[in-house]
């Protein structure tokens, strides 16, 4: 939802501006979320289990607040852009891996299986984040030019 606009102000942000601006706060975030994932499996793999179960909780709520973010910035550009410059799917794909990591990682957590939760934050959900940051929202970046 855009901002009301001031007609005395010009500076004021449409959705789209602010679209454009979570984007480039992306970066920064997969960043973060990445650094608490390896300070989370390190936990695990020292033994520092409640440690590990509150960074737990607080990787699955970045992750959470991610998704969303990334969801609401793809839905403004769609409805607001009526030129769309990349592929759909590509986002598609990697959004229903995402979720399906997200699932087998909380499967992994009921079971108290640390070894397969270690290897699916390390391997899966650090490369899907990867992937969003060095493929995706550069494209979605690129499109503010449009």
């Amino acid at each position: 939802m855009g901002l009301i606009k001031d007609e005395k102000n010009s500076s004021s942000y449409s959705s789209l501006d602010l679209a454009f601006e979570s984007i480039d706060s992306c970066f920064g975030y997969v960043d973060y979320i990445t650094t608490q994932i390896q300070k989370l499996t390190t936990q695990y793999n020292e033994g520092k289990l409640d440690e590990a179960n509150e960074s737990f909780v607080e990787v699955i709520e970045l992750m959470d607040l991610y998704i969303q973010l990334v969801s609401r910035v793809y839905r403004v550009l769609r409805t607001d852009l009526k030129v769309m410059n990349f592929k759909d799917e590509s986002i598609q794909k990697l959004e229903i891996h995402l979720l399906s990591v997200m699932k087998a990682l909380l499967q992994a957590k009921e079971k108290n299986d640390t070894i397969m939760l270690c290897d699916l934050l390390e391997y899966e959900l650090v490369d899907n984040l990867t992937q969003w940051k060095i493929k995706i929202l550069p494209e979605l970046k690129k499109l503010k030019n449009y």
